[in-house]
């Protein structure tokens, strides 16, 4: 075994990685799949655990993860999907359980004829060619944990080609299910996005019952030019799951990416977006909200990099915090010298209920133009009591005023997302989930 000296001889988690190495996907001997594996396990010792001595973990600790012993999922029986738990959208279903690629409870009967949907088995090999790429995106000095570790104990590969000129108003719709305790996994998922396509791609991430997992998922998306990319995440794991995602797009000429994550789910998640721009007039939205309560550890960390002249780039994240949560929030501007015209934003908001609560925000602008149009910046408050005391004077009650406004809150990011089908089943679920996470719950006490 390759270790690195900043991590322990043998740890739980070690034992995971090294025992996924043997692992044979499906029933089947994939030599293309062991040496991605194989790959991934040497260069996560060498890069050694992710902790706070890492610039871009100063807030995110994993030192109880590494801890925990996981074993590999066994084939789990799901009779249906958790339909409470994931997005309510109208649209075809690729179905994955403890990662791996669930024919039964996919739904691709009415997929577009201009999309293409494989898993490893179905891949051909310019396809598989495509994950050998590195992203152009500036890596931080400690490189790419996450990644490299969703390597090690890969579950199964999603390959997803978007034709060019392809347009369709039905989006597509990845559901990931976790599934048994102390079950540990990992996918990753591959999106071309053709010259002057138009697709909706949604994520919902959930799991059975009150299942203690550990989830991955590494997202590599290409889009061409001219096109548009809907991506929308809904991050509900159970309450005692830890969930790490990562998200690498390169966006070119007049292309637009509008991402959006919401993360509500896991005792620990950490959802990472990296995009880089690659060509002018590209229009990149990298947006989200978070709800957390009990003692989750939501971490959003995001890096936007102009590479080129004349694009725009927009980023607002805004949270709600209860009892002794904590939220992070660490967003990177990156300008090269040739990216004159950049026009960037960057924006966190978070809303504490309780003294308890708490939130780390880091944005960050890197500039090497100087004719740019960049700000950023961070605020963090409770509930107005101006506002409260507004509501009750017209005859609503204290508890309906707080809901009313902190809906309203998390509302205002959500209507930043483009697609209006989406922000309109994400406005459902986070209505919901803040009734069913915060207003119930306290009425119960």
């Amino acid at each position: 075994m390759i270790m690195n000296s900043s991590v322990e001889s043998i740890v739980p988690f070690n034992q995971f990685i090294d025992s996924a190495q043997g692992d044979h996907l499906h029933g089947i001997r994939s030599d293309w799949l062991s040496e991605i594996k194989e790959k991934g396990r040497i260069e996560f010792y060498k890069l050694g655990w992710p902790s706070p001595k890492f610039e871009s973990w100063r807030y995110t600790s994993l030192n109880k993860l590494a801890k925990t012993q996981f074993f590999l999922p066994q084939d789990m029986e799901l009779a249906k999907l958790p339909y409470q738990d994931i997005l309510p959208v109208d649209a075809p279903k690729i179905a994955l359980v403890n990662g791996k690629f669930n024919r039964e409870l996919s739904d691709l009967s009415t997929i577009s004829e201009g999309i293409l949907v494989n898993n490893f088995q179905d891949m051909s090999d310019e396809q598989r060619a495509l994950f050998s790429l590195e992203n152009p995106t500036t890596l931080p000095k400690e490189g790419l944990p996450v990644k490299a570790l969703n390597d090690a104990i890969l579950s199964d590969v999603l390959f997803i080609e978007i034709r060019p000129g392809w347009q369709s108003d039905v989006p597509l719709h990845i559901v990931s299910i976790g599934c048994g305790d102390h079950v540990g996994f990992s996918s990753k998922i591959f999106v071309s996005a053709g010259e002057n396509c138009h697709l909706d791609i949604v994520e919902s991430h959930a799991g059975e019952y009150e299942s203690t997992y550990f989830s991955s998922c590494v997202s590599n998306i290409d889009i061409k030019a001219g096109a548009r990319l809907g991506h929308y995440k809904l991050q509900n794991d159970t309450n005692t799951s830890t969930h790490l995602a990562l998200t690498q797009t390169s966006i070119e000429a007049d292309a637009v990416y509008d991402n959006f994550v919401m993360s509500v789910g896991g005792i620990l998640s950490r959802n990472e977006v990296r995009s880089f721009i690659a060509a002018s007039g590209v229009d990149c939205c990298v947006n989200g909200a978070y709800l957390g309560t009990s003692n989750q550890h939501i971490d959003n960390t995001t890096f936007i990099e102009h590479a080129a002249e004349g694009s725009k780039s927009r980023e607002v994240y805004k949270g709600v915090l209860a009892d002794h949560a904590k939220g992070v929030f660490q967003g990177k501007i990156f300008v090269h010298p040739e990216a004159q015209k950049t026009d960037g934003y960057q924006m966190n908001r978070a809303l504490l209920l309780s003294d308890k609560a708490e939130i780390d925000s880091k944005p960050e602008l890197e500039i090497y133009a100087d004719d740019v149009r960049c700000s950023h910046g961070a605020t963090v408050g409770e509930l107005e009591e101006e506002h409260l005391f507004y509501l009750k004077a017209r005859g609503i009650n204290a508890e309906s005023a707080r809901r009313l406004l902190v809906e309203a809150y998390i509302g205002e990011v959500i209507d930043e997302i483009q697609s209006q089908s989406i922000k309109e089943a994400l406005s459902k679920v986070a209505s919901d989930l803040l009734i069913k996470k915060l207003f119930e719950r306290s009425n119960e006490r």
